[in-house]
């Protein structure tokens, strides 16, 4: 790997990690409803993985599979760190305030299919510059609020409004996609 292959692979962690933190951070600890919701937010943990693969994988779907799991690994991983410092979880040493941060993993078990997966779709998308792979994850901003609404039944009235916003970034993404010129597969 070249140098600039290793520069933009550390753009995409040192990316993570900031998202990972400042998503923290904007949740905050009783840091009120609409931050909470938009720290919520599903797609954007999946899009980071999918950039980190277009922008970092060099073209390689299996590089940029890894890539999206280390840059999700990342991103969470500066989350929780983060919340340990953020959330107010009662008098304990720091390690345990951490250990209460991470809690079980689970979403970490989320990105061991996720984050490879978006990366090597990301890769994927680089290659060949596909309309419909590109329609398909700016979809998940559209579908987030509705697979939510499925799965919980309802929604609280500051998702409502964060869920709107989220729904039309997806559709002008979407339209984006549909409209821009055709370029040409990189290869």
């Amino acid at each position: 790997m070249g140098s600039r292959s290793w520069r933009a692979v550390g753009l995409a962690i040192a990316g993570a990690l900031a998202f990972g933190v400042g998503m923290s951070v904007l949740k905050g600890n009783d840091g009120g409803a609409v931050r909470g919701a938009v720290a919520n937010l599903s797609a954007p943990w999946l899009l980071l993985p999918f950039v980190a693969g277009a922008t970092a994988g060099g073209g390689r779907v299996g590089r940029a599979a890894q890539i999206g799991l280390l840059v999700s690994f990342v991103a969470l991983a500066g989350f929780y760190v983060a919340n340990s410092f953020v959330l107010h979880l009662g008098p304990h040493p720091w390690l345990v305030d951490l250990r209460l941060a991470f809690g079980d993993g689970y979403f970490f078990k989320f990105a061991l299919l996720s984050g490879p997966a978006f990366g090597a779709l990301g890769a994927r998308w680089q290659m060949t510059r596909s309309r419909p792979l590109g329609v398909l994850v700016a979809a998940l901003f559209v579908f987030e609020p509705f697979a939510w609404l499925a799965y919980y039944g309802g929604l609280y009235t500051s998702d409502a409004s964060v869920w709107a916003v989220e729904v039309v970034a997806g559709l002008a993404a979407c339209a984006l996609l549909v409209a821009r010129p055709r370029r040409p597969p990189v290869s």
